[in-house]
């Protein structure tokens, strides 16, 4: 009896040991992973120059393409620091498509000239947004297009900054800053801060031709790339995916020619979300993402901690 509880309690220690063990060492070497990534992003992002605009004369004609859905809280002010560019006006448009807005979204636009209004008319499909987006391009008349959100607002230079840039560079795609503006709540500053390490990452890694992100609300793109990679074809049967999944395929097409716009002449500023809930949902939308990435450098470099 004795020699048989001892056994017993032996194989529990046994079995305890094992598990503290697994996951000491399950959590010592995410920890290592993360950390090496950490150290190799910030690197990467220090490597990169910040960009002044250059040119006085610029030549790029630009069309500012605004998906919105029931956006009257916030696409006056959008559409105001928008008049206020530097850029020359008759170099570039502005085109809001209205997502199927049930607020005042197209009575607010309306109030801004020569600001293009068009309607999104088509239901049931996959991704509203890409469809605005495609909606805009259309009517575009620019050979960049420039892509931000509703709900985002604009520096004075950044259209000049982008511009400059890419003429500059050559660039076919920019990938550029968006900061979050927060007021004093917990889950608006952990966004805000969360959102910081996001754009570095973002910079360092287009910056390396590993493009493992980018982020829809400050983008630019040739328009004639746009057709040229046929569009949103391929990657319209998920919602989202209009920033990141365009980006491969135009690094796909034009090697070398995916850039990142390292600028305060350039940081769009956009709302936070405003709930936890609203925060995690978000998060799920742009993970869902993953399974369509063509580049497996990406999955190769987080499982390693050696980004390729």
């Amino acid at each position: 009896m004795k020699q048989g509880y001892s056994m017993l309690l032996f194989s529990g220690s046994f079995a305890l040991y094992v598990d503290v063990n697994y996951y000491y060492y399950y959590y010592y070497h995410s920890f290592l992973l993360y950390a090496r990534l950490i150290v190799y992003y910030t690197r990467a992002w220090k490597m990169i120059a910040l960009y002044k605009t250059n040119s006085t004369n610029p030549t790029t004609t630009i069309s500012v393409i605004i998906p919105a859905r029931n956006e009257e809280a916030n696409i006056g002010a959008l559409l105001q620091s928008l008049q206020q560019q530097n850029y020359p006006q008759h170099l570039f448009e502005v085109i809001v498509v209205n997502d199927h807005s049930t607020d005042n979204t197209a009575e607010i636009v309306r109030q801004f000239s020569p600001v293009k209004l068009l309607q999104l008319k088509e239901e049931d499909i996959n991704s509203y947004k890409k469809k605005a987006v495609e909606t805009g391009i259309a009517a575009a008349t620019g050979t960049l297009i420039v892509c931000t959100d509703a709900d985002c607002v604009v520096p004075p230079g950044w259209l000049s900054a982008i511009a400059s840039f890419k003429e500059e560079n050559g660039s076919v795609f920019i990938a550029a800053p968006v900061v979050i503006n927060n007021n004093s709540s917990v889950v608006q500053v952990f966004q805000a801060m969360d959102f910081m390490v996001l754009q570095g990452i973002t910079g360092a890694a287009v910056s390396n031709n590993q493009l493992s992100m980018c982020n829809g609300a400050n983008l630019a793109y040739e328009r004639e790339a746009f057709y040229k990679v046929k569009g949103f074809e391929g990657i319209d049967a998920i919602a989202s995916g209009d920033d990141m999944l365009l980006m491969h395929k135009m690094a796909k097409q034009y090697p070398g020619k995916v850039h990142y716009l390292k600028s305060t002449e350039a940081i769009v500023s956009t709302a936070a979300v405003p709930t936890w809930k609203a925060f995690f949902n978000q998060r799920i939308r742009w993970a869902s993402k993953a399974g369509k990435y063509n580049d497996k450098r990406i999955f190769l470099g987080v499982a390693t901690g050696v980004p390729v």
